[in-house]
Formats: C-alpha cells, sequence, structure tokens
C-alpha cells in the first residue's frame, strides 16, 4: 500500500482487501449455519479490536501519508471484523462500511498520488500548504480524511454509527469504550497529519501550483460524491442487498 503507485494503492485498499474479508465471511456463514456462533464472535470481536489498536499505535506520528492510509485501512478491516462478530445491527453496519470505506479510502489514495506528483515526498513534515499550491486536491482532502474518520454527513458515519449501535444492544460495553477511544485515537493522529500538510505556508522557493488537471481530480469528486450520497441515501436494493448478506452472519437490517 505505501509503495505501490496510487493507483494501485487504490485497488488494493477498495478491492483486494474486501475480497480477503469475503473468505472471512463465508467461513463465518458456515459457523452461524453449524451453530458456532457462540464460538466465532468473540474471535472476531477480539481479532478486530487487535488490529485497531495495532493501526492506532503506527499511525501516532506516522511520517509517510501513504503509509498511514495504509494502516487506516488496518483499522477499518478491524471494524469490519468487529461488527460481524457482534452480529445484529453491527453486522448490518459493518457490510456497510466496506463499501463506504473503500470507496472513501480510493479517493485518498488517488488524492495521495496528486500530493506525491506536486511534492515529489511522501513524507507529512515536508508538507505544507497545500491548500495554497493544490487547493482543490487540499479540498477533497480534508473532506476525504473527515469521510474516512466516520464524520457526518459520509457513508462511513451511518456504517460506524451501526456499528456501535449493535454494541450498545448487544451489552458490550467494554467493546464500545474500547472502540469509540480508539477511534479518538487515530482522528487525532490522521487529523494532525492531514491539517499539518493542508494549512500552513507555501515552503520557501516554492510557488503555488498551476490550475489542476481534471484528470486528477474528477475520479476523486466522483468517489467523493458517493461517500456523501451513502451519508444521506442508500438505495432501496443496496439496503435489501445489505440485509440479505448480514442475516447470513446473524444480522439484522437497522
Amino acid at each position: 500500500h505505501g509503495e505501490a503507485p496510487s493507483p494501485i494503492s487504490a485497488l488494493l485498499s477498495g478491492a483486494l482487501l474486501n475480497l480477503a474479508f469475503v473468505a472471512i465471511l463465508r467461513e463465518l456463514t458456515v459457523l452461524h449455519a453449524a451453530g458456532q456462533a457462540d464460538f466465532a464472535g468473540p474471535l472476531l470481536v477480539g481479532f478486530g479490536l487487535f488490529s485497531l489498536a495495532v493501526a492506532a499505535a503506527f499511525l501516532l506520528g506516522q511520517r509517510n501519508y501513504k503509509r498511514m492510509l495504509a494502516y487506516s485501512s488496518v483499522e477499518h478491516m478491524g471494524l469490519l471484523a468487529v461488527g460481524a462478530g457482534l452480529a445484529g445491527v453491527a453486522a448490518f453496519g459493518a457490510l456497510l462500511h466496506v463499501l463506504a470505506a473503500s470507496l472513501a479510502k480510493a479517493l485518498l489514495f488517488l488524492l495521495a498520488g496528486n500530493v506525491l506528483l506536486a511534492t515529489g515526498t511522501k513524507r507529512t513534515r515536508d508538507i505544507t500548504g497545500l491548500a495554497r499550491r493544490l487547493p482543490l486536491s487540499a479540498a477533497l482532502l480534508v473532506a476525504g480524511f473527515l469521510a474516512i474518520s466516520g464524520s457526518p454527513p459520509f457513508g462511513p458515519f451511518l456504517s460506524e454509527l451501526a456499528l456501535v449501535t449493535g454494541a450498545v444492544r448487544a451489552g458490550a460495553t467494554g467493546t464500545v469504550v474500547a472502540l469509540l477511544g480508539l477511534q479518538a485515537l487515530i482522528f487525532i493522529s490522521m487529523g494532525a497529519a492531514v491539517l499539518g500538510m493542508v494549512l500552513g505556508p507555501l515552503p520557501a522557493g516554492v510557488a503555488r501550483s498551476p490550475r489542476e488537471s481534471a484528470w486528477l481530480v474528477l475520479p476523486p469528486v466522483l468517489l467523493l460524491g458517493l461517500v456523501l450520497l451513502l451519508g444521506v441515501w442508500i438505495p432501496d436494493g443496496l439496503r435489501q442487498a445489505l440485509a440479505a448478506a448480514a442475516a447470513g452472519i446473524g444480522g439484522v437490517a437497522p
């Protein structure tokens, strides 16, 4: 994720990780059908929280913005595991999160490519003033950060809200506290890196870049529109498909 070209990173995070998670969901479906949900559920929740903790640890002070996005993918796989393990409404939230977070992460990796093309570096501390140098990409980068961190009105907000709601309904108080605490830590870590790159003055000797190419900003704009759409409206067909998929792992639609 951190070293691949940005379009490849977008595909790795937005598609390949989900394919790996599908294999886990297929196994979970078999375990539910075999009456082993009580065995599989806590196991997934435990590994999910562990993944969140690992991601939070590596995101603290992360100096490479592409690796930051890669460790954020570890975080979101942890969220999926927790939601699938809790079942109920949380399972529906996890499946919705598969789609919403994938769109947001693809958006961020494409924008990371724009930043790399303009600056020639992946080090967050070497980049300031993106709002003046790449104003459109910088605005999309902030919006993408808010989306991937579960802020309203974007799709990941609804999916994470369903996940936390399911944990509360399941009486998993410890899981709720751990989720919210780790998510807050990750939000602060990523926010400090993103805002540090976007705000501030232009480095000495660096002029404002010319108008950005439409080919570089149009795909992120379209992805951001889809993430925003999922935050305000879930099409009936998609909702029914997610509900049917969640039912196989003990989930229900909210």
